[in-house]
C-alpha cells in the first residue's frame, strides 16, 4: 500500500514537472517568438511552437506526442510523419577516425535540388526536417537552394556541419533564411585532440568560423540559427569533457536554445577500440559542475548509464530517414553502422519506385511501428542490436525476426 501511494505522488510530480515544463517554453524562446512574430507572423510562430513541442530530435523540446505513444504505448498514434531526415549527400573529403565514411566503399553521391523536392513534397504537413547525410553538406552545390525551399514553406531545418567550408556569404544567407538549428560538430577541446579525431579538419578555422556567424547574427539582429554543439564521446576525448564546456563558454553570446550535447559513440567492427562503454563519475561529475557553474546547457545521450532504456520505449520510428537512393529507413539510428548494402536490403521501401504514402501504410511497415511497442514480440530484424535502445533482452526471450 505505501509503494502504491509513493508511486502516485511520484507520479503526480512528474505530471506537474512535465506541465511546468510546457509552460516555461514561450517565456525560454521569447526573443525568437518576437523576432518571428515581426518578420513573418503568428502562422511561424505556431510552426516554431510546434517544433518545440512536438519534435524530440534537433531544435526540439519535449515532444508531446512521443511521450503519450510511449506511455501507451499504440504505435496507431503516430500520425503521417511531420519530421523527417533526408540524407542529401555521401560526398566528404575528410577521414575522421569514428566515422563509417572512412571505411565503407561507397560511390560519394548528392541529390540534385530536383531530386530533394521530389522527396519532400511527399510530405505535404512537414513541419521539421534534418538536412542529413554520411559527408558535407556545403559540398552539395544545391544545398542553399535545399534550404531556401524548405523556408519558403516555413519548415523548420537542421543540419549538423563542422564549419568547414561555410563562408560570410553563406553565414548571412542561412540567417537570412531563418535556418532554425545548426549542430557543430567538434569532438574535441583541444587542436591536438580535435584534429587527432577528425582527419582533415582545422580545429581554429571552425572556431573562427563559429565566431564569424555569432558576428553576423548579433549585425543582423537575429536570434537564428540556434547554435548547439556536439560532441562524440569516446576514449582519445572523454577527458577533454569540462574543458569543452569551458571552450562554449568563451564563445560568449551564444543566443536562445544552444546547448552542448555530449553523445555516445555508435560503434561498429572498425571503431570498436574507440568505444567508451562508461565516463568516469570524475569527469562526469566535474562536466556537470562546469555547466551549471558556467551556465553552459549541457546534456547527454546514450551515455553516462550502464544499460540502455527497453526498445519497448523507443519513439525514434516517427522520424524517418531517407537515405541516398530513396530507401527509407525507420530512424537515424540504423546509420553509422557501415553496413549500407544491409539497410538498402531491409529499407521499407525506395520513394524513387513507390510513393511515401503507400510505403508507410504498407503493411510491413504498420507491423513493424506494432512490434516495436510490444515487449512480448521479437526484435525487427533492423532494431536488432541497437545502439541507443536495449535490444539484447527481448532477442534472448523472444529472438529477432529475418524479415517482416
Amino acid at each position: 500500500m505505501i509503494k502504491t501511494i509513493k508511486k502516485i505522488i511520484k507520479t503526480f510530480w512528474l505530471f506537474i514537472g512535465f506541465i511546468w515544463h510546457l509552460l516555461k517554453i514561450p517565456w525560454k524562446y521569447k526573443k525568437s517568438i518576437w523576432y518571428l512574430l515581426k518578420k513573418k507572423g503568428l502562422r511561424s510562430v505556431k510552426n516554431f511552437l510546434f517544433v518545440k513541442y512536438f519534435v524530440t530530435d534537433e531544435g526540439g523540446e519535449v515532444a508531446v506526442l512521443n511521450n503519450l505513444i510511449k506511455a501507451t504505448k499504440l504505435s496507431s498514434l503516430a500520425p503521417y510523419p511531420f519530421k523527417i531526415e533526408i540524407e542529401h549527400t555521401t560526398i566528404c573529403n575528410k577521414k575522421c577516425i569514428i566515422c563509417e565514411h572512412t571505411y565503407w566503399q561507397e560511390r560519394q553521391e548528392r541529390l540534385t535540388f530536383e531530386q530533394f523536392k521530389q522527396i519532400v513534397d511527399q510530405f505535404p504537413k512537414l513541419r521539421w526536417t534534418n538536412i542529413t547525410g554520411e559527408g558535407t553538406g556545403f559540398l552539395n552545390p544545391d544545398f542553399l537552394k535545399i534550404i531556401e525551399y524548405l523556408r519558403l514553406k516555413d519548415i523548420s531545418v537542421n543540419f549538423v556541419d563542422e564549419f568547414d567550408f561555410i563562408d560570410e556569404a553563406k553565414a548571412r544567407k542561412i540567417i537570412e533564411l531563418g535556418v532554425n538549428c545548426i549542430w557543430i560538430s567538434m569532438d574535441g577541446a583541444t587542436k591536438e585532440t580535435y584534429e587527432r579525431i577528425k582527419v582533415g579538419c582545422d580545429f581554429e578555422k571552425a572556431l573562427s568560423n563559429v565566431r564569424m556567424l555569432l558576428k553576423l547574427k548579433k549585425e543582423l539582429n537575429s536570434p537564428f540559427p540556434m547554435i548547439c554543439f556536439r560532441f562524440v564521446v569516446n576514449k582519445l576525448n572523454y577527458t577533454e569533457m569540462p574543458k569543452m564546456v569551458e571552450l562554449i563558454h568563451s564563445l560568449s553570446d551564444l543566443g536562445e536554445g544552444t546547448k552542448l550535447e555530449f553523445v555516445g559513440l555508435l560503434t561498429f567492427k572498425e571503431i570498436e577500440k574507440y568505444y567508451l562503454p562508461e565516463i568516469p563519475k570524475e569527469i562526469l561529475e566535474k562536466t556537470i559542475a562546469k555547466g551549471k557553474n558556467l551556465k553552459v546547457n549541457v546534456q547527454f545521450s546514450h551515455i553516462g548509464k550502464s544499460e540502455l532504456p527497453s526498445i519497448g520505449k523507443c519513439t525514434a520510428w516517427t522520424e524517418p530517414y531517407i537515405m541516398m537512393g530513396g530507401y527509407v529507413l525507420p530512424c537515424c539510428a540504423v546509420l553509422m553502422s557501415n553496413k549500407r548494402d544491409f539497410l538498402r536490403k531491409h529499407a521499407f521501401g525506395n520513394l524513387y519506385q513507390k510513393p511515401f504514402k503507400e510505403i508507410w501504410y504498407s503493411e510491413r511497415y504498420k507491423k513493424f511501428r506494432h512490434l516495436v511497442q510490444k515487449d512480448k514480440s521479437p526484435v525487427p530484424i533492423l532494431c536488432a542490436g541497437c545502439r541507443a535502445y536495449d535490444t539484447k533482452k527481448r532477442e534472448r526471450e523472444c529472438g529477432a525476426l529475418k524479415e517482416i
